[in-house]
């Protein structure tokens, strides 16, 4: 999966335990992007329509 904010793939992000996205993965590891945290391609279901 790429990341819908910097488009690079999930693999170049650094894990992070505190990150929003559903993988836990953060901040890009490519030097010249500046995207600090991953955003997920799959947008979140709605917990009321569960």
């Amino acid at each position: 999966m790429n990341c819908k904010r910097c488009h690079h793939t999930y693999e170049a992000h650094i894990p992070d335990k505190q990150s929003d996205s559903i993988i836990k993965v953060g901040k890009c590891q490519i030097p010249t992007c500046i995207c600090r945290q991953y955003l997920d391609p799959i947008q979140k279901i709605d917990e009321d329509l569960l």
